[in-house]
């Protein structure tokens, strides 16, 4: 008697998300949704991969980016993964569909830096419990990859799902709709309206009842075949798990009408059968395979049945997914079937919690490069101990890196904090390939006087600046380093850096002190780095444009503000000062300099890299004066 009061108590459960299901995928279609970043154009190809019912949605976004956006998108089996990625992973995109993140799904993720761009669509979300799936979710959001959070995040208690495979399919059309404007392409086939399908999927569980009754038991128990039209048998892999994970019955086969009579039709004609017939209003010539097929099949032994669908193209699939969900939470109510205690249950783990091995998974990718020497003492200075600085004093001649930052406007879309994370990005590189150098924190404040227009800039004096690193430089000093390199990732730092450094280096004068302050020859750089790419100068721009944004995108993908992305003051010539000064807002109102919109986290490497070039470029030249 208990376990089945704990049967009807987990069917009402299930009914339940079943009534809930239309808001679910309302507020999954409505919630904001993060731009791609990454360009589709520049990759090779797009590989998408999933398990389960997460195959399905992957095999939708995969089937879209071809059909609408005319790309080489392609399901991969996350089998193919288990090894970890292709050897043309570093040209190809990985978007990974994974509900609940399970240990499975972390072979398609355990080497994020190998692929050129990597995104994830799973229902676990940032304020979830499991701190593995917590951290699966931050190893893409270090590699600056493409995070989508849909809903459905507790439906692990039983093996049937119907919240997540529906709005995992949501988010599977609304990334194919970015991905194709993304190329230039019309997504409108991909858009639909909220109220549009809230009212479909209200009607699905009545258009499942009216196809359900007054069908005689010998429908209800024979085995179930899944027919469409045109292709649309192809998508319906999480249909058909539904009656295999909730009816516990065979995973049903899934046939295009017009291949029937090529073997399906032989199977079956001796059998009791049940078709269930999935039409889609948009679908050409449908009506008449249906009614041709319907004169080959025996009212005797079989049964065709209508599930009719109204919402257009490849959003079809989710009024059929919420049609049989409600055809499966029937019959599981009228055999009693318990959705959570199924056969072999806990049996299954030697599979189902395989992943990767820790010794053999590749570190994550970071916003922060790795800093850490081989004999233990870290390269950067906020992570490290000071008995590992001690000792590295004691063996070396060893040098400061100081970077400068800024906390000023970035136009609507960048944060306060872009010049500092920037700032630090390049110490953290620069110091990986010097052997004799620490970076530093950035400073996180400067001379941002030219910012003070817009509120929540915060800006130092030259004089107060020049006292601050006096101040540090003495305490650099008396600790026994022997050089201290300055930069800045903020240009309203650099002319006030250069006024004080003749003054810095009488202060201590035991001490080598450089600095990079040629802001000229930053904004050539820039400029080049951009133009590598296709982009122009004035886009690349010379505050919060381009370049700027595209480097955030990798640092910080979450806080740069897709929604606000939009074009600024454009500007050329790579001397830009008389714009700035003395207030930015008079020349540019939104506080950008250049055009945003088309940055792309792939280009960041680059951008930092040729950066760090020019910087290393300086620090050796100084030292060999």
């Amino acid at each position: 008697m208990e376990t089945e009061r704990q049967a009807a108590v987990a069917r009402a459960k299930l009914a339940r998300r079943l009534d809930a299901l239309p808001g679910e995928a309302c507020r999954a279609l409505t919630a904001p949704l993060p731009p791609p970043p990454f360009d589709p154009l520049e990759v090779r190809r797009i590989w998408v991969t999933g398990l389960g019912s997460s195959a399905a949605q992957a095999r939708l976004l995969a089937h879209c980016l071809c059909e609408y956006a005319e790309l080489d998108a392609r399901f991969l089996p996350s089998g193919a993964l288990h090894a970890g990625p292709p050897d043309q992973a570093s040209r190809d995109a990985l978007l990974v569909f994974s509900q609940g993140l399970s240990p499975n799904a972390r072979f398609a993720l355990q080497s994020p830096a190998r692929w050129r761009a990597l995104g994830l669509a799973t229902a676990v979300s940032a304020t979830h419990r499991d701190p593995e799936r917590l951290a699966m979710r931050e190893r893409v959001e270090a590699a600056g990859g493409w995070l989508v959070t849909f809903p459905g995040e507790d439906e692990y208690d039983g093996l049937m799902r119907v919240t997540g495979p529906l709005t995992g399919g949501v988010a599977a059309l609304r990334m194919a709709a970015a991905l194709t404007r993304a190329t230039g392409r019309d997504a409108a086939a991909l858009a639909i309206g909220a109220e549009m399908l809230e009212a479909a999927l209200r009607r699905a569980p009545d258009v499942a009842a009216g196809a359900r009754a007054g069908l005689p038991d010998a429908a209800l128990d024979a085995p179930v075949a899944l027919l469409a039209s045109g292709g649309y048998a192809e998508l319906l892999g999480n249909l058909q798990l539904k009656f295999l994970e909730g009816l516990l019955r065979p995973l049903p086969p899934a046939w295009d009408v017009l291949d029937f009579a090529h073997g399906p039709f032989q199977q079956a004609f001796a059998r009791r059968a049940t078709f269930l017939a999935l039409h889609r209003p948009d679908a050409a010539g449908e009506a008449d395979l249906f009614a041709r097929l319907d004169t080959l099949l025996d009212p005797q032994r079989h049964c065709l049945v209508e599930l009719p669908a109204t919402l257009p193209g490849p959003w079809a699939l989710l009024e059929h997914d919420a049609q049989l969900s409600a055809w499966v939470v029937s019959g599981m109510q009228r055999d009693a079937i318990h959705p959570d205690d199924w056969p072999g249950r806990g049996r299954d783990a030697a599979l189902y919690e395989l992943r990767p091995e820790t010794g053999h998974e590749s570190p994550p990718a970071s916003r922060e490069p790795e800093t850490r020497r081989a004999g233990g003492a870290t390269r950067r200075l906020a992570t490290a101990t000071w008995p590992e600085v001690e000792a590295r004093l004691a063996d070396e001649r060893l040098g400061a890196l100081l970077p400068l930052g800024a906390t000023e406007q970035h136009g609507p879309h960048l944060p306060f904090a872009t010049d500092t994370w920037i700032a630090e990005a390049l110490a953290e590189r620069l110091c990986t390939r010097l052997d004799d150098a620490v970076s530093l924190p950035a400073l996180p404040v400067g001379c941002s006087s030219e910012h003070r227009g817009f509120p929540g800039t915060l800006s130092l004096s030259p004089a107060t600046l020049a006292a601050l690193l006096d101040d540090l430089i003495a305490g650099l000093a008396s600790d026994g380093f022997a050089r201290v390199f300055l930069f800045s990732a903020h240009g309203g730092n650099c002319p006030p850096l250069a006024q004080a450094l003749p003054e810095l280096r009488d202060a201590h004068p035991g001490l080598r002190l450089d600095a990079f302050t040629d802001l000229a020859a930053l904004a050539r750089l820039q400029q080049s780095s951009a133009a590598a790419f296709g982009i122009s100068a004035e886009a690349a721009g010379h505050h919060a444009g381009e370049f700027e944004t595209s480097i955030l995108r990798a640092l910080r993908p979450a806080l740069v503000r897709g929604e606000s992305l939009e074009v600024g003051r454009l500007h050329a010539d790579p001397d830009a000062q008389h714009l700035f000064y003395p207030d930015l807002r008079a020349e540019a109102p939104k506080g950008t300099v250049g055009d945003p919109r088309g940055a792309s986290a792939l280009r960041a490497e680059r951008y930092l890299n040729d950066w760090v070039d020019l910087l290393e470029r300086a620090y050796r030249s100084a030292g060999e004066r």
